[in-house]
């Protein structure tokens, strides 16, 4: 551990010490339901690694996009690699490398989102968010073997309930949300509605009069309808709706670190998604089916200046692309005293469309450029996972979990430009066995092997020359770890120390800044590492949190013609981050938060070449709460620290960091 580790480990031990452990006037923390093994247990009877966001949290922290929730979760990271504005998440040195796939998917309302382009998805209404970290694959399938992030909203009740917010920050930022929730006909009909409207000026100047600035705009909104005709029957539909209308990327060409551009494309993004569930849940004695139907369509309409000039030399003026996915699971579960057991059937299918020209400057007589085809591709993909899950108490102290699951895939590729026809299947047995020691009513240890699948497929953005295909990534996870209650329930510390062999990890290789790239399969890597994360309830008005994630991943045999990589770190994985940080809360309504985040250093290629430093972060939160309203003054990057991304596509790009942000927060109740 070096000594920045060791220096905050010091800062945590230290605050804990000081304080008064025993004091009479500490409260004890609640019991923090989850649904991680898709049925309703105590996260500290769980055993893997789960870090977990709540609504208060969720507000305290001021997380406002699913990108927000990495600054407090160990080994999770979102880099926007390339400037492409598409968050690029990281979990446990694994990441989400290709457009149409996850390492680690997200699942919002039931709604699998396996796309990075649905990790924007805006954060309002929120009962819950827990991230799971580790192989998932037995109850979640496949692109869940680096972890799963589940967004659970808040139902509607009997009880009638609304929240207006106003936010208005540094560069004109202005962000305008409401919800609304209640009983259309008591305990059988509800109804929640919420909606949210962002928009913020840019911090990067754009010389040129005919290009854009990195301005920001969307808007998001939500209907929740929920029927319950009987106690043991409920019916629920969301469908919700997010429109973007930004402007140019957060980029510039290398070793250009002034936040000035001189681009003449009016780069836009014009991206919307809509999701739909239905969820149907029917109880029989201690027997619950339940069904969820999911749809998702994400629309991209964007243009880009990849030349990062005032000319014409390569620029995409328009892209559009289609992204829909169909689901379906129907799952049976039973819960006893001693045991609870799941077991399902998952089916979907999908269908990837993207087209795009480019403006390209061609040296010829009295023709300076000209508009061509640039991509033109569909991938159509079906699947179907079986799955059961069994956790068993041998005794009081010792439970049994095993589980079993098998995906198949099916892949159809056509490149309409090259005439390319392609397809293939895949397909992967995910089993998992841990088990759970309960050392007294407040510790338990666990021991947990799992394997994880990542279907393989096909990237459009190869060109001619580069295999399009790349081979599906298979891992197999060790992991043990602890979970523990202490100082008369004031205390939680949680550890878990883990080792990944991965067989055939897709690997990210950027060719050109203008979005040529391919996929390719390195034959062995390995990801082992540590994290911890604390919570302690110090007195009645102060709460002290800190977690930290420590991570190697390492490229083992990988080689092509360019050169040999083996040993070589994989790109987008820090070596550390980590949080610290402390609440205050009193009777009387006044709040503080402050917290330091940190991370590593992270290598931005395969070759190790280019790197961003390690760095740090601090943010602060200042208020007053009664029990209708709320007036908070905040800070995020408070000391406004650069924290640039030098050297993304192989040396050709920088990707800016987000300068420091100051703004102030209302929010009246009803």
């Amino acid at each position: 551990m070096n000594k920045q580790n060791k220096i905050v480990l010091s800062l945590v031990t230290a605050f804990i010490l000081s304080n008064n452990i025993y004091a009479k006037d500490t409260k004890s923390f609640d019991t923090i339901t989850v649904t991680a093994q898709k049925t309703e247990e105590n996260i500290q009877n769980i055993p893997l690694s789960i870090t977990v966001f709540d609504e208060y949290s969720i507000a305290d922290k001021n997380i406002k996009t699913i990108k927000d929730i990495a600054a407090y979760t160990p080994n999770l990271v979102f880099f926007d690699g390339g400037g492409v504005g598409v968050p690029n998440p990281t979990i446990r040195g694994i990441s989400s490398n290709t457009n149409f796939s996850s390492s680690a998917t997200m699942f919002v309302d039931g709604i699998p989102v396996t796309s990075r382009f649905g990790y924007k998805e805006v954060l309002e209404d929120i009962q819950r968010i827990e991230v799971l970290k580790g192989p998932q694959g037995t109850l979640y399938g496949k692109d869940t073997h680096a972890g799963v992030i589940n967004v659970i909203t808040n139902k509607p009740t009997n009880e009638t309930k609304g929240k207006i917010g106003l936010e208005f920050g540094s560069d004109n930022k202005k962000e305008y949300s409401f919800g609304i929730s209640g009983a259309i006909v008591k305990d059988k009909f509800f109804i929640g509605i919420s909606g949210r409207h962002y928009e913020k000026d840019g911090f990067i100047k754009n010389t040129n009069p005919t290009g854009s600035t990195d301005t920001r705009k969307d808007n998001f909104g939500k209907l929740y309808l929920r029927y319950t005709p009987t106690d043991n029957l409920e019916i629920s539909f969301i469908t919700s709706m997010y429109k973007q209308d930004d402007g140019r990327k957060k980029d510039n060409v290398v070793n250009n670190d002034t936040r000035i551009v001189s681009t003449n494309l009016k780069e836009f993004n014009k991206s919307e998604t809509l999701s739909n569930a239905l969820k149907v849940k029917y109880s029989i004695g201690d027997y619950t089916l339940e069904s969820i139907t999911a749809s998702r369509q994400y629309n991209d309409k964007a243009a880009c200046d990849t030349d990062y000039s005032p000319g014409v030399f390569f620029e995409i003026p328009k892209k559009d692309g289609e992204f829909k996915k169909i689901s379906q699971e129907f799952k049976l579960s039973k819960i006893k005293d001693n045991y609870n057991f799941v077991s399902g059937v998952y089916f979907d299918k999908e269908t990837n469309n993207l087209i795009a020209n480019a403006n390209m400057y061609i040296p010829l007589a009295n023709q300076t450029f000209y508009n061509m085809p640039y991509i033109n591709t569909n991938e159509d993909g079906k699947s179907i996972g079986i799955f059961a899950h069994l956790n068993y108490k041998l005794n009081n102290k010792l439970s049994i979990i095993g589980g079993l699951r098998y995906d198949k895939d099916e892949k159809i590729f056509k490149d309409k430009l090259n005439g390319d026809d392609l397809s293939n299947e895949y397909g992967s047995l995910s089993p998992k066995l841990a088990f759970e020691y309960n050392i007294n009513s407040s510790s338990m240890i666990y021991i947990t092997v799992a394997k994880g699948y990542k279907s393989g497929g096909y990237h459009s953005f190869a060109p001619v020359g580069y295999n399009k295909k790349y081979d599906k990534e298979e891992l197999i996870s060790y992991e043990i770890g602890s979970k523990n209650i202490l100082l008369d329930n004031k205390l939680t510390f949680n550890t878990a120390i883990y080792y990944m062999d991965i067989s055939d990890m897709q690997v990210y290789n950027d060719i050109n800044a203008q979005g040529q790239s391919y996929i390719s399969n390195a034959a062995k890597a390995s990801s082992k590492g540590i994290e911890f994360d604390l919570n302690y309830q110090a007195s009645t008005n102060i709460n002290v949190f800190a977690a930290m994630g420590y991570n190697i991943t390492k490229l083992e045999d990988y080689s092509d013609s360019q050169g040999n990589y083996s040993g070589n770190y994989n790109p987008h994985a820090p070596k550390y981050n980590y949080n610290l940080g402390a609440k205050y809360r009193d009777g009387s309504g006044y709040f503080g938060k402050f917290d330091i985040t940190g991370y590593g250093k992270t290598y931005l290629d395969k070759a190790n070449k280019y790197s961003k430093d390690a760095y740090n972060l601090v943010n602060t939160k200042i208020g007053y709460e009664t029990e209708s309203y709320d007036l908070y003054f905040y800070a995020n990057n408070l000391f406004d620290k650069i924290h640039n991304a030098n050297g993304e596509i192989n040396g050709q790009v920088v990707t800016y960091s987000e300068p420091r942000e100051i703004g102030i927060q209302l929010a009246y109740r009803f």
